[in-house]
């Protein structure tokens, strides 16, 4: 699994299902998530298993590459009393291939607080499920999907056990064991950011990027003055030897940029815009994307102005930034610069336009956005706005799903 196939630590019994759809390659395939602890305190880091294994007689290859693109995914479903929520991590097709011989297992173990905040002790219902893209020689590629159900059992903290929990990972980030070293790392950048912010304003200086990659994560989650200097400092001219190159997004100097990106604009202190802005134009495509989402989310209506010139781009990839951007500028300027931009001439951009305009809306003309042509499907948007505009409330961005 690649340094991004991470999801964050919250509390599962192990009651993990074995289920699974199998065409072709699949049907060789098992997989499931689980847990080796029946009820957890709140506050500790516990960590999930995800679990591969080849039952039938042929080689099998995970993360198999297709030119036609693949489904690569992780989607979560929690419900608790009174409260759900879903979340969905998409690695991007981006870890390498790999072989899976008969009777061998492909393993990872990642907690699962990334994206859920267990706030209350309690039973919360999990649904995980995996979709991986896999191959078994010169076959085609097929999707391989998987799903665990758990029931997560809380109970109220216990402030001795849980520090004592946590040193035990604080000492690993010292461990000779990559894996072992790599768990302890996950669970400073998501589970408890506060007991380890001095360890964390520390290892963002470290020289080692995958180091710091984890380091920037706890310090966009506890988002003080001092954690947002520091996500400042890893951004300043000079922090990386590869800072102009159009690296690919997991490369791990690319990675801290972004991710020391994303925490700034999710911060709202716009104090940090200007530096941010000088990545607006930058070679590689993702780290503009993260500083063009940043500066929509930091610089609200005057943000829109900026993006919706990028518009006149000759470059679609950018035009594409732009329009995934506009999605986090929660203002009425938003909407009607994407509606504006719905007849773009690449099909790709037209596409994200119309993605951006439902989420930022919430709001769907069903089949016929794929199948009228761009002005009339630009028409039905701005007729609709006119209707909605006056009386539009947008909806807040929510990044974490607390469970109350």
């Amino acid at each position: 699994m690649s340094s991004e196939s991470r999801i964050t630590a919250a509390i599962l019994t192990a009651a993990a299902a074995w289920l699974g759809t199998f065409p072709i390659v699949a049907q060789d395939l098992q997989g499931r998530f689980h847990t080796d602890k029946d009820v957890y305190t709140l506050g500790e880091p516990v960590l999930f298993d995800v679990e591969i294994k080849n039952i039938g007689k042929g080689v099998v290859f995970l993360n198999a590459k297709n030119s036609n693109g693949c489904l690569d995914k992780y989607e979560f479903v929690v419900n608790g009393t009174g409260t759900a929520c879903g979340a969905t991590w998409d690695p991007g097709c981006a870890d390498e291939e790999s072989a899976l011989k008969p009777g061998e297992s492909l393993r990872g173990q990642w907690p699962l607080d990334s994206w859920y905040q267990f706030e209350s002790p309690g039973k919360y219902q999990v649904t995980a499920t995996r979709h991986i893209p896999v191959r078994s020689g010169r076959d085609e590629v097929h999707d391989f999907t998987f799903v665990s159900k758990f029931e997560v059992r809380l109970e109220p903290a216990d402030p001795r056990y849980v520090q004592s929990n946590l040193q035990e990972f604080e000492r690993n980030l010292h461990s000779s064991d990559f894996d072992v070293r790599h768990t302890a790392l996950d669970v400073l950048a998501t589970t408890a950011p506060v007991y380890f912010e001095s360890t964390a304003l520390r290892l963002s200086r470290d020289s080692d990027p995958f180091v710091v990659v984890h380091a920037v994560a706890a310090l966009g989650r506890l988002d003080t003055p001092e954690a947002r200097a520091a996500l400042a400092d890893v951004l300043a001219p000079g922090k990386s030897p590869k800072e102009s190159a159009p690296d690919t997004p997991v490369t791990d100097y690319g990675l801290v940029r972004i991710r020391a990106i994303e925490a700034l604009g999710r911060s709202g202190d716009a104090s940090y815009l200007t530096l941010i802005e000088r990545y607006a134009d930058d070679a590689n495509e993702y780290v503009q994307l993260g500083a063009l989402v940043a500066i929509a989310q930091l610089g609200k209506s005057d943000a829109v102005t900026q993006l919706q010139r990028l518009f006149l781009s000759g470059d679609p990839a950018t035009r594409k930034n732009a329009a995934y951007a506009l999605r986090y500028s929660t203002v009425p300027d938003a909407v009607e610069a994407l509606i504006g931009a719905i007849t773009d001439k690449d099909p790709k951009v037209r596409e994200r336009v119309v993605t951006s305009l439902r989420e930022l809306a919430g709001h769907s003309f069903g089949g016929s956005e794929v199948v009228e042509s761009p002005e009339k499907m630009q028409n039905a948007w701005r007729s609709w706005w006119r209707t909605h505009k006056n009386n539009f409330i947008f909806p807040e961005l929510q990044f974490l799903c607390r469970m109350k």
